[in-house]
């Protein structure tokens, strides 16, 4: 139902329905407005076929836990302690612990906003979809920009994150054998893929069975800690190991400056809007899955640090170390643990590849039957297996994509191109969840975050200060990925006329109540 005409006249549907005259009453501008109205709902109705919801197309055939099972994997804990982690404990040492508390705060709130937008879209296209549709009335006209902008950040990410996560599989590859690490990262990415294909309740599957390892490798990690806690008051007062085995304060300013790391340590929680399609009672339970994802990834990730730097025979050695965590092991327990942790940490990255591809790959797909691409790639990335019911196309293409860049391109160059785009992705969500209740986008979701507007608010106040902490470098290259996806939307979209990137409405399982969005 159209908003314009609900607040004319509520009840009354569109003339596609049954409607063929204004009803009686209204001034001539109001019945002008009606008209426009109505034709703009019977204009997009005709642009989808006579459809005003995408068809499912997907297997709607995972729970709330399966959701949740994809979604850790992706976020993968175990790889987030031993490989992001140690760059926050070189840096802050014991500090760490206070910078994932604040990270914890910041991803509350930002949970918050994912979940109220997911509860109301539950889309596989996720956060582009969830910002275009967030904007409507007298807004509607940013729509098509700020959710084209959010696309083209994802396609950043699309392109080089699984890339760089397959390719840090190498570091600890090395414990089973002497690889490339180029090689042992194009045929994680391959092999990932070929799973990724499969059915999504077979991919839930695995990434549990997988996240299970990932979790006991994080509990031998917290138990070694807790067994030999014993630098309680570092975690107040925080300090870094400088030369000579000595340790030295960590000034306040320097613990908020690496918040930003345990941001990206704690992200992927919110990817489980891109399973929407996939999850029965999805407008109830997406945002179940958000909010549950983030507490397990927090517990996961912040138990484990805290228990090592409590139990770390010298924090000096350990924060200087430049592998900060086999220090810890071997110090604690000796290096055939290591080793045995080592391993799981490798199968915890392929299963991270795994949910990754999952859903980036559903997002390729969304965004192709919303024809964002030129031509026949719409039609291509769109297919859908007819077997497995999974878009096949979309999920190779990440895969053979990420294989090409691990034997092309250096691991730090592909982080460069990620960019700050993570700080701006969160910015459009925060902003889409500030604006969907007054323009109405929201009034019907099942989720509503508490004391709203204060969470959105708050997170884009921690998001501009992370902001600012990122390098020229980073912050040109999200400049530019951002610039060249408006110039996309304003040379190649806005000319078609509504053809392309005009997106419908959610497909719900039964039992769902619609969330009616027109623009």
């Amino acid at each position: 139902m159209d908003k314009d005409i609900e607040d004319m006249n509520p009840g009354v549907p569109p003339r596609s329905l049954g409607v063929e005259q204004p009803p009686q009453g209204l001034s001539g501008q109001q019945e002008a407005e009606f008209e426009a109205a109505v034709e703009r709902v019977e204009s997009s109705i005709q642009r989808h076929g006579g459809e005003t919801a995408y068809k499912q197309e997907l297997s709607r055939s995972i729970s709330v836990l399966g959701n949740i099972f994809i979604t850790l994997s992706g976020v993968t804990p175990a790889a987030s302690v031993f490989i992001i982690a140690p760059v926050a404990l070189a840096a802050a040492g014991s500090g760490t612990f206070l910078a994932f508390i604040f990270a914890a705060i910041v991803g509350v709130l930002m949970a918050f906003c994912w979940a109220e937008l997911s509860a109301a879209f539950p889309i596989a296209g996720g956060d582009y979809a969830l910002v275009w549709h967030s904007f409507k009335g007298k807004t509607s006209p940013l729509a098509g920009p700020m959710s084209f902008i959010t696309f083209s950040l994802y396609a950043d990410f699309i392109a080089f994150i699984p890339a760089v996560i397959a390719l840090g599989a190498g570091t600890y590859f090395g414990v089973v054998a002497n690889v490339d690490p180029r090689y042992v990262g194009a045929i994680i990415m391959i092999l990932a893929a070929g799973v990724a294909m499969l059915k999504v309740r077979f991919g839930a599957i695995v990434t549990g069975a997988f996240l299970t390892l990932e979790l006991i490798a994080l509990l031998v990690l917290t138990v070694l800690g807790l067994t030999h806690a014993h630098h309680w008051s570092s975690l107040i007062h925080p300090v870094v190991g400088v030369s000579g085995g000595l340790l030295a304060p960590v000034a306040f300013s320097g613990v908020l400056a690496l918040t930003s790391v345990a941001v990206f340590s704690y992200n992927g929680y919110a990817n489980s809007v891109n399973f929407a399609e996939e999850t029965t009672g999805p407008s109830r339970n997406v945002a179940k899955a958000i909010l549950w994802s983030l507490v397990i990834t927090v517990v996961a990730e912040l138990v484990p640090i805290t228990a090592t730097l409590l139990g770390a025979p010298s924090l000096a050695t350990m924060t200087r170390s430049a592998v900060p965590l086999q220090y810890f092991i071997e110090a604690t327990s000796n290096h055939i643990v290591y080793d045995i942790v080592s391993i799981c940490i490798v199968l915890a990255i392929f299963n991270a590849v795994i949910a990754i591809i999952l859903s980036y790959a559903r997002i390729m797909y969304s965004a192709a039957r919303d024809r964002a691409f030129p031509g026949p790639m719409n039609q291509w990335m769109a297919a859908i297996h007819p077997r497995f019911q999974s878009p096949w196309v979309a999920t190779m293409f990440i895969g053979v994509l990420g294989a090409i860049l691990c034997l092309t391109v250096s691991l730090n160059t592909l982080v460069n191109l990620t960019g700050a785009s993570l700080v701006a992705d969160y910015a459009f969500i925060a902003i889409a969840a500030l604006v969907g209740r007054p323009t109405g986008a929201t009034v019907k979701s099942s989720y509503k975050m508490p004391l709203w507007p204060l969470p959105p608010v708050l997170a884009l106040a921690s998001l501009a200060y992370v902001f600012t902490q990122q390098t020229s470098l980073l912050l040109r290259v999200t400049l530019i990925t951002m610039a060249v996806g408006l110039v996309y939307w304003a040379i190649v979209i806005l000319p078609q006329r509504g053809k392309a990137w005009n997106l419908r409405d959610a497909t719900l399982d039964e039992g769902d109540q619609a969330t009616e969005v027109t623009k």
